[in-house]
C-alpha cells in the first residue's frame, strides 16, 4: 500500500476567501490552527486566528 501525501493546508476552509486568509497569517498561527482542526467558515478561522497565542 502506498502513502499518499497531500497538502497539510489543502482543508483550510470551504472557500477561496478563507484559504488566502489562512495563506496570509505567520507560520506559528497556521500551526497552531492546524492543531485544533480545520475550522469550518471562514467566521471560524478568523476567530481561531483572534485566539491564538502570539507571544513567542
Amino acid at each position: 500500500m502506498g502513502l499518499t501525501y497531500t497538502d497539510q493546508y489543502a482543508n483550510i476552509g470551504p472557500t477561496p476567501e478563507a484559504a488566502a486568509f489562512f495563506n496570509d497569517l505567520p507560520d506559528f498561527i497556521k500551526a497552531q490552527i492546524l492543531a485544533q482542526g480545520a475550522p469550518s467558515s471562514l467566521d471560524a478561522l478568523k476567530k481561531m486566528a483572534d485566539e491564538a497565542d502570539y507571544i513567542f
